[in-house]
């Protein structure tokens, strides 16, 4: 009974306010009762779900259109002013000073992450969330960011000696959240505990035809009232309705975090925002961006009132000029003397302080001051080309503070550096680029990470080469070596420089691909032209000294419109052919350095034979001394946490004459195959005279792979003695030599042993296509030549002692299949069972 005069109540009240279209062409009583029914309890959820209820929610959008209609300015009586803040180079030593500060910081900070939209505008039909931010970790939006949020947690946890839990909440919508909880179960929250996270949905509100405000009906429905969303602005009502603010204050909270969906990069400058915060007790801190004059995009400015009162608010990007050039400034918004605006970019990326916004929220109950933005059909702003609505952004919450309240900014001079947002599809972005402005694509939200990795490391020193010319949906744009790592690896300036400690002894090439996925890795001495995945499991310490990755890596491939790819690489305008990867993998709990040393107390040949081949190894390395100096020294991990210095694993037992004869034998048999293909019968006389020495003369079990230049076979059919040539390699393959890793799959019932898993010309595109699989190396698939212990590719390793031989690596180049390749592989088969 109370539901119906509710009901009736409500009705009255729309009709009242002019609202009678929306029962106007019902049928007599008993006609599609059903139907009716449905729209009055629409009408219901509606008026429920807005403060105020439909009846406040119509009066204020009746204010706001006639507001618009007569072109009224919000901002008047306030004359702008440049804003206080901070701005800082990325990588510089104020940098740097804020991001410690920032970091103790986080500690105390929770995170709230906007996410209402799909990525329908994007040309992708799932939840942006779920998009990957890059093809080479493939990682999520959303296991990003808790993968970032966990790694403060665990530096907050070492720094306090106890364990520490840091809290995010997720705004989404009807569209978003069912498909935003799926993505979280189906993969364990990544990593969060589910009690750490907030899932908080938006409610939408009604549209409106005309400046009348009358409530939209579906075209095709007139049962259904038109809905769309309200805004991010919603967040602070949905905080304070919950009590999350209130309880982490009572927590200890001091800092509440928000952050947009599709920035790849707001933890890379978060970190110093927060360190902003802290040292200048600031109750609202926007991470803004360089802006150029008149962009399209909101400016920060310090607006001050005729009658005294300020504040410091976004501005409009077409709000803020006209306003600049009625208050005295006949310039407008106009680029100082460094060619950027005084008015830094908005970015919707916000920091506010606990204490004051649960006050603000207790006075306002979190209500953030709407406005309407209404397309019309021609100049007398009578007729709407489509419904509009009342919105509001959780950017204006400073417009209830008091003019006491500290509001300032954070920027970072490079936008490079932190934001690169995924916001338009393709045919947009282009046209974005092409009238001057950035792209905000998924393509180039994936090649800045690219860029931004790069960039730190050249800062430390690490010998990184420049970028290539790359073309993508039109796009031409820079293509660094693709690197990447978790947020476990590192966060901050400090991290990186505690994992990189001798930068100027790791080189990565043009064309490169490294992804480290894994917290306790240090990388002393590398030399990367190829591909290159690190992996470890928990209470894994990783060193990489000395190692030298050749290999043909991965291709970042230009689709063509009529390619048939999915979703998330036409957005890109590419997609990653992996033909060859060196993985680095272990899961025994232990410290291990990749390659390998040998054992101190090996016999005093075998001891002779290892110095022989560590001196014919890579020139101008560290000494293993200075290495761990390095290691043990002033290069110690920054990350907060105790770390075991890693050292060195222990070296496999093996048959070293067995496994020598093998090798020379192998050695043989291909010269002398590869010599027959081309009628050389000098090189067959030299293949038959190794073949006959193999036993003669065996090298120590943990040879190190020949440096570049001395490895594979070279081009023609000439076979140079005493170099090794791949199996899979015919004389036409050319002069590269991939290295096989040593790893230890997850989940290995043999533990601390390790697997040699090269990926070898695994043509993956991302759709799973298989094209071109065969002729990438050559019309079969072979395994890289393995290190001491090493074995064929995707095939368990046995302990060392039972290692008889390994098969030497495929080629980098594609090549075509032949008879004759295939002979020399059977013969290299058979040379290894009868060993």
């Amino acid at each position: 009974m109370m539901h119906c005069l509710a009901d009736k109540q409500l009705i009255q009240h729309l009709l009242q306010l002019d609202q009678g279209h929306l029962f106007s062409s019902w049928p007599p009583p008993g006609q599609v009762d059903d139907q009716k029914q449905k729209l009055v309890q629409q009408l219901g959820h509606l008026d429920a779900s807005y403060n105020g209820g439909l009846v406040a929610y119509i009066k204020n959008a009746k204010q706001l259109l006639q507001d618009s209609r007569e072109g009224k300015n919000p901002f008047e009586g306030y004359i702008p002013e440049v804003p206080d803040g901070e701005r800082m180079d990325f990588g510089s030593k104020l940098f740097v000073e804020h991001e410690r500060q920032g970091v103790k910081a986080a500690g105390h900070a929770a995170f709230v992450l906007v996410a209402g939209g799909l990525g329908e505008r994007l040309g992708y039909s799932g939840i942006k969330l779920a998009l990957p931010v890059d093809c080479a970790s493939n990682k999520c939006f959303l296991q990003v960011y808790i993968e970032s949020i966990l790694a403060l947690q665990n530096k907050a946890s070492a720094e306090r000696g106890e364990p520490v839990k840091l809290e995010m909440v997720i705004m989404t919508s009807d569209d978003t959240y069912s498909r935003t909880q799926a993505l979280l179960d189906d993969h364990s929250y990544f990593g969060m505990q589910r009690n750490q996270l907030h899932l908080l949905k938006q409610e939408k509100v009604a549209c409106l035809t005309d400046n009348a405000a009358h409530l939209a009906l579906e075209k095709d429905d007139p049962y259904v009232v038109q809905r769309k969303p309200h805004g991010h602005g919603d967040v602070h009502a949905l905080l304070h309705s919950t009590g999350l603010v209130k309880k982490w204050q009572q927590n200890g909270i001091q800092w509440v975090c928000f952050f947009q969906d599709t920035n790849g990069l707001v933890f890379r400058a978060l970190p110093a925002a927060l360190g902003v915060s802290s040292k200048f007790g600031y109750d609202v801190n926007s991470l803004a961006v360089p802006r150029k004059a008149k962009e399209a995009i909101g400016g920060i400015a310090r607006l001050r009132h005729q009658d005294g009162r300020c504040m410091t608010i976004n501005v409009e990007y077409n709000q803020l000029d006209p306003l600049l050039r009625a208050t005295g400034n006949g310039q407008g918004d106009v680029n100082n003397e460094e060619g950027w605006s005084p008015y830094p970019g908005n970015i919707n990326q916000l920091i506010l302080k606990v204490d004051s916004y649960v006050k603000s929220l207790e006075e306002t109950q979190g209500i953030i001051a709407e406005f309407v933005n209404p397309k019309y059909k021609d100049p007398s702003k009578t007729d709407f080309k489509s419904s509009t609505r009342l919105e509001c952004m959780m950017q204006d919450y400073p417009k209830a503070l008091p003019p006491s309240a500290a509001v300032g900014f954070t920027v970072v001079n490079q936008v490079w550096s932190t934001y690169s947002p995924v916001k338009n599809n393709p045919a947009d972005a282009l046209a974005k680029v092409q009238a001057g402005g950035p792209s905000h694509s998924a393509t180039t939200g994936e090649l800045d990470i690219y860029q931004v990795n790069c960039r730190a490391l050249q800062m430390l020193g690490v010998h990184v080469e420049g970028p290539q010319q790359a073309t993508f949906n039109g796009l031409h744009l820079d293509l660094y070596p693709r690197v990447t790592w978790s947020p476990s690896f590192a966060m901050t300036v400090d991290d990186l420089k505690g994992r990189f400690p001798c930068p100027d002894q790791v080189h990565i090439g043009q064309d490169a691909m490294l992804y480290i996925n894994h917290a306790d890795v240090q990388v002393l001495s590398l030399d990367l032209r190829g591909a290159l995945v690190v992996e470890g499991q928990q209470d894994v310490d990783i060193t990489i000294d000395g190692l030298q990755v050749d290999n043909a890596g991965w291709q970042w491939h230009a689709l063509q419109d009529t390619d048939n790819s999915e979703e998330h690489q036409k957005i890109r305008g590419f997609t990653v052919i992996k033909l060859e990867t060196e993985k680095i993998s272990f899961s025994n709990p232990a410290s291990f350095t990749v390659p390998e040393a040998p054992k101190a107390s090996e016999p005093d040949q075998e001891q002779a034979e290892s110095a022989r081949g560590a001196t014919e190894s890579k020139e101008g390395d560290l000494t293993t001394s200075s290495r761990q100096q390095a290691q043990e020294g002033k290069h110690s991990l920054s990350s907060g946490a105790e770390h075991s210095s890693p050292v060195e694993s222990k070296p496999r037992e093996s048959n070293t004459s067995e496994t020598d004869f093998v090798r020379r034998l192998v050695h043989g048999i291909m010269t002398k195959a590869a010599a027959e293909a081309k009628g050389a019968s000098a090189e067959t006389k030299e293949a038959e005279k190794l073949a006959a020495d193999a036993a003669k003369s065996p090298k120590p079990k943990d040879e190190v792979a020949l440096k570049k230049g001395t490895t594979g076979a070279a081009k023609g059919s000439e076979a140079t003695p005493g170099h090794v040539v791949p199996a899979a390699e015919s004389a036409e393959a050319g002069d590269k030599h991939a290295r096989t890793e040593e790893s230890k799959p997850s989940g290995s019932p043999k533990k601390g042993t390790k697997k040699a898993k090269t990926d070898t010309a695994e043509t993956a595109t991302d759709n799973g296509s298989a094209k071109g699989l065969d002729s990438a190396v050559g019309g079969t698939l072979k395994p890289s030549s393995p290190k001491k212990g090493g074995a064929p590719a995707s095939k368990e390793v046995e302990p060392a002692a039972e290692v008889k031989a390994a098969a030497p690596s495929s080629p980098k180049k594609a090549t075509p299949s032949s008879p004759k390749k295939k002979g020399i592989a059977e013969k290299v088969e058979d040379a290894v069972k009868k060993a």
